[in-house]
């Protein structure tokens, strides 16, 4: 299967967990907490808006399944005890209530508004100014009790309400979670939370220090729990934001681990260093929160696998020419001859005249007339006939005829031949006749090329042709030397007396070749290897995360405004073969050092707020009270909408991760939230590139493989010489004449005389063979060993990008849209590929854009006591997600989707029908897709999808709670996750054991996998851990 089939899947999963968690907090550190668990906890905990879209993160940034019902368990039992604690303590409190009053007599007293939470610092700390108190009452004993008692009851309070290794000191933006659920359209309904005023007094020895130290820590920690998003310290890549405790530990790593078939065994290993002595938080007097993390970050992930393949070959190349002609004679029209010669072997006086007449060339000479005195009417005198000695001239087989090439007879009465068809020549193939024409014979290179023949890419064909030189072209021709314009078919068709040799050379320029193209090469291989490279990227970089959040003293309203940098280096590299890939390392460190931009930007309100607040801290101050209209509950809702959009704004970006941020100031109110930022970073895109090499390691010789000729038996035509009277016909008589007469005179005075002038007769040859035809076939044959190398590239390249994203709510409604663009230096090149000319084109800059839409309604059943009886959530969405350079590796997607989940108090359930329209080889196509979930306060919880395409797959996963912090279960799936370079779904059935692991003090998870099926073995390990 392909890794569209994977993406859709995951698509849906991604859209399923952002309305399967209503917690308020929710890290790597999850844990399956019953219904029954969760319906003794504050319900306003429940539905915060904060906790929707938790799984969506764990699962599109860190490979997480999605869950639902699970909680932290460190928030759990704290807000379990608080919840408890309220309800146990509620006269207790009423008390602590009235005996505050008895404190507000000075500036540095302790205020408590709310029993439950907002404890101002430990209870050494509490103990320490209840004391102070007590002096200041002129040592009343009565009031010197009460505060005892007052110190008694505060220290209790502490205790039962607050984290053993929480100091939840003045930390504004964490507000309570109040028994009832949160009323967004009357937030004066719920509880009021004032500021505490801090006192005055600055810490005067080291552990005060580090206690004030503590405080800020444990503020920080606190506001990352409540809202994760808000804080993150983090690039959205190298961990979950929500396992960010920096009161606790300073060093977090997330991994992914696969033992199986056709995987790497690393998918992703990230590490992170946050030291204690960089993390920042401070409220100042002017309603600011200010927060600064600082850390590094370290990782490496697989990137893709680059395979190696080369195989030595024989490949046989052939091509073929076929030779054409045809030969006709044309016959002469002549009158018939007539007279007699006699002659008698008599004793003869012989008188010889002869006479001459030359002109010049193309005037023709006249007769001559030789006047020797004989009188022709003597009896006497006899006449003989004339008797040419020249008829062998017009005789093909005469030495002085056919050998001659007619050339002794005169130009108009040679023999006439029609020629059929023109010629071309290959007499450069026999090299002069050094190469015999037969089969076996081989040619030298240099005469393929003076012949016009070119193999050219004896795999493409890219340069192979024929451009033959044209000796002749057909028509009537006279057939005499130098009349016929081509001599080698002129020796042909009329010498007889040509060896085999010379007719062979003659022959190749006497037909018509014409070439019958390339055959489909011919492989024979000789041997293979094949060589697997899995291509990592490792990086390495520096963050600095700095946040402001104000809260307008008139207005319910806040401002948040934030500078976010994560500059570094990345190398993507082969361990296998050691070599790093310089193209890569280019594209995604540009990328990366796009981040000083942010690093260096001058933002007034950013740097004056952050220099203030570190100002205080260096001078032993104390945080500031919040001035503001807004209420504790109002102010809780602005920081819940502000965490919520900022939670769309990162799983609306298209950034793999995150190397700069800058948020424009941006307004929020309790109900409506809109931010606009400008992000860059690298953003990961799926190539497939194959890189093809050929080299012929040896060149074969081109030899004649199949000859199918006439090249024995075309030709001569036969011409039989005869004499004509010139005057019977049309000749011309040509610039020169002659004429001879003897007279042969015998004893007895009788004369013979004997004439011949070359104006009266001329030689005229017959023929006998009048015609010939000739189809033959040139086969050429070239046998070369060629070694084929394929480089080829599955997988991920990480390439810079600009981007530009808002995101908001107003009411129930979210959104979240980005518009980027990304670029690479060379969009040819990839690991272990130089120049993509087999596989998927890419180009060299893209435009990109995802939306994201959904409208999430909840309503709270109640018994007729106006108790919780369940919990209904609605929840449509909508998904956009294209790109410019749209491929089948990189679709145009929308998915639509409607979630609907009930809680109740022993049980729950979700299901979720969507529908997805994904870009596909150009064109659309259609997925069902359907999911659900079942979950009991047992600690049961099943889950199961089905999706219907051109394929259907399904899977089953059931997992059962065995303690509170170890559940286990088993899985059962249609088909098989392979990572080879890219993921992809193989059919085949997949089943096996999970185990999961929460741990109660690191509030972080451990996975493990491990199965069989039709594809082998398969084990995994996955999951965050902080240090």
């Amino acid at each position: 299967m392909n890794v569209f089939h994977y993406r859709v899947n995951t698509l849906f999963l991604l859209f399923i967990g952002f309305f399967t968690s209503n917690s308020a907090v929710i890290t790597l550190a999850q844990t399956s907490t019953s219904v029954s668990e969760l319906s003794n906890l504050d319900s306003d905990f429940k539905t915060d808006l904060t906790g929707t879209h938790e799984n969506f993160f764990r699962r599109k940034k860190f490979g997480r399944e999605p869950l639902t019902n699970v909680d932290n368990p460190e928030i759990l039992d704290f807000k379990k005890k608080s919840l408890r604690n309220t309800l146990v303590n509620a006269k207790l409190t009423e008390k602590i209530k009235k005996i505050k009053l008895n404190l507000l007599n000075k500036k540095d007293a302790l205020t408590f508004e709310d029993s439950s939470i907002n404890v101002t610092a430990d209870s050494d700390r509490i103990a320490s100014q209840t004391n102070n108190e007590s002096n200041g009452l002129n040592n009343n004993k009565s009031e010197l009790v009460k505060t005892e008692n007052t110190k008694h009851l505060i220290s209790k309070l502490a205790q039962l309400q607050t984290p053993p290794e929480f100091i939840i000191a003045d930390v504004i933006p964490i507000e309570r979670d109040d028994i009832k659920p949160p009323n967004l359209d009357n937030p004066e309904e719920d509880i009021k939370l004032e500021p505490t005023q801090p006192p005055d007094k600055k810490p005067e020895n080291q552990q005060e220090l580090q206690n004030q130290q503590q405080v800020i820590l444990n503020s920080l920690s606190i506001s990352t729990i409540k809202y994760p998003w808000i804080v993150n310290p983090t690039d959205n890549f190298t961990f979950a934001p929500q396992l960010f405790r920096p009161n606790k530990k300073a060093n977090y790593i997330d991994v992914d681990i696969r033992f199986a078939e056709d995987n790497p065994i690393i998918n992703k290993f990230t590490y992170a260093n946050y030291p204690k002595k960089d993390q920042f938080y401070w409220i100042l007097n002017d309603n600011k929160i200010v927060i600064e993390t600082k850390g590094s970050q370290a990782g490496i992930l697989s990137q893709g696998r680059g395979i190696r393949q080369q195989s030595i070959q024989e490949v046989t190349s052939r091509q073929a020419f076929w030779g054409l002609q045809s030969v006709f004679n044309i016959p002469v029209a002549f009158e018939s001859l007539d007279g007699e010669v006699a002659t008698e072997e008599q004793n003869f006086s012989i008188v010889s005249v002869a006479g001459k007449i030359i002109n010049p060339e193309g005037i023709p000479a006249g007769r001559v007339i030789i006047n020797s005195g004989v009188d022709e009417n003597n009896p006497n005198v006899t006449v003989l006939r004339n008797s040419s000695s020249n008829i062998g001239s017009a005789s093909s087989n005469s030495p002085n005829g056919g050998g001659e090439l007619f050339s002794n007879l005169d130009a108009v009465n040679s023999p006439k031949i029609l020629q059929g068809y023109p010629t071309t020549n290959l007499q450069p193939l026999l090299e002069t006749g050094e190469v015999a024409l037969r089969e076996g014979e081989t040619i030298p290179k240099n005469s393929l090329e003076s012949a016009g023949i070119f193999w050219g890419d004896i795999l493409t064909g890219e340069g192979f042709g024929f451009v033959p030189s044209i000796s002749s072209s057909a028509g009537i021709k006279v057939a005499q030397e130098g009349k016929f314009d081509n001599p080698d078919l002129l020796n042909i068709l009329v010498n007889p007396s040509l060896r085999q040799s010379e007719r062979d050379f003659h022959y190749l320029n006497s037909l018509f070749w014409t070439s019958l193209g390339r055959r489909q090469p011919e492989f024979k291989v000789l041997s293979e290897s094949e060589d697997s490279y899995d291509w990592y990227r490792f990086f390495l970089s520096y963050n600095h995360n700095r946040s402001i959040i104000q809260y307008d003293p008139t207005k319910v309203s806040a401002t948040y405004t934030n500078l976010f940098s994560n500059y570094g280096f990345s190398l993507t590299t082969s361990f296998s073969d050691s070599k790093i890939d310089g193209i890569q390392a280019i594209n995604s460190t540009f990328g990366m050092l796009l981040g000083t931009i942010f690093e260096n930007i001058k933002v007034d309100i950013i740097d004056d707020s952050l220099q203030a607040a570190r100002n205080k801290f260096n001078n032993r101050e104390k945080f500031d009270a919040l001035k503001t209209v807004s209420t504790p509950a109002q102010r809780k809702q602005m920081n819940q909408r502000l965490n919520l959009t900022l939670n769309y704004a990162n799983s609306s970006s298209n950034l793999e991760q995150v190397s700069g941020t800058y948020t424009f100031p941006s307004k929020i109110t309790p109900k409506k939230s809109r931010i606009f930022q400008v992000r860059t970073g690298n953003h990961k895109r799926v190539v497939q590139f194959i890189d093809r090499d050929v080299k012929i390691i040896r060149e074969g010789d081109t030899f004649f493989s199949n000859l199918r000729l006439s090249n024995e038996n075309f030709g001569p035509l036969t011409y039989i010489g005869a004499q004509i009277p010139l005057n019977k016909t049309g000749i011309q008589p040509v610039n020169e004449s002659s004429a001879v007469e003897v007279i042969l005179t015998n004893p007895e005075g009788r004369q013979f005389v004997q004439r011949f002038n070359s104006s009266d007769n001329t030689s005229v040859p017959i023929n006998a063979g009048g015609a010939d035809l000739a189809f033959d076939k040139i086969e050429l044959t070239r046998i070369d060993d060629v070694r084929f190398t394929w480089n080829s590239f599955d997988g991920y390249l990480s390439l810079p990008a600009i981007e530009l994203l808002t995101a908001g709510t107003s009411g129930n409604f979210n959104y979240g849209a980005s518009l980027g663009t990304w670029f690479n230096v060379d969009a040819d090149s990839a690991p272990n590929v130089n120049n993509n000319n087999l596989g998927l084109q890419e180009p060299t800059i893209g435009i990109y854009t995802n939306v994201r839409l959904n409208y999430v309604k909840r309503n709270l059943e109640l018994d007729s006591e106006k108790k919780p009886v369940a919990l209904n959530t609605h929840a449509p969405s909508l998904v956009i997600n294209w790109n410019s350079a749209s491929n089948r590796n990189n679709p145009f997607s929308t998915f639509l989707s409607y979630y609907f989940e009930r809680q109740e108090k022993k049980l729950g359930y979700s299901i979720t029908p969507g529908i997805a329209l994904v870009e596909k080889n150009s064109n659309l196509e259609f997925i069902g897709i359907l999911n659900g979930e079942f979950s009991t306060n047992k600690g049961l919880k099943l889950k199961a999808s089905f999706e219907i395409g051109k394929d259907i797959f399904y899977s089953f996963e059931g997992l059962q709670r065995i303690s509170d912090y170890f559940s286990t279960g088993l899985y059962f799936r249609s088909y098989s996750v392979n990572n080879i370079g890219l993921n992809s779904r193989n059919s085949g059935l997949n089943y096996g054991l999970i185990a999961r692991q929460n741990f109660k003090f690191n509030n972080v998870f451990l996975e493990a996998q491990v199965g069989t099926g039709d594809n082998g073995f398969d084990l995994r390990f996955q999951g965050g851990y902080r240090f």
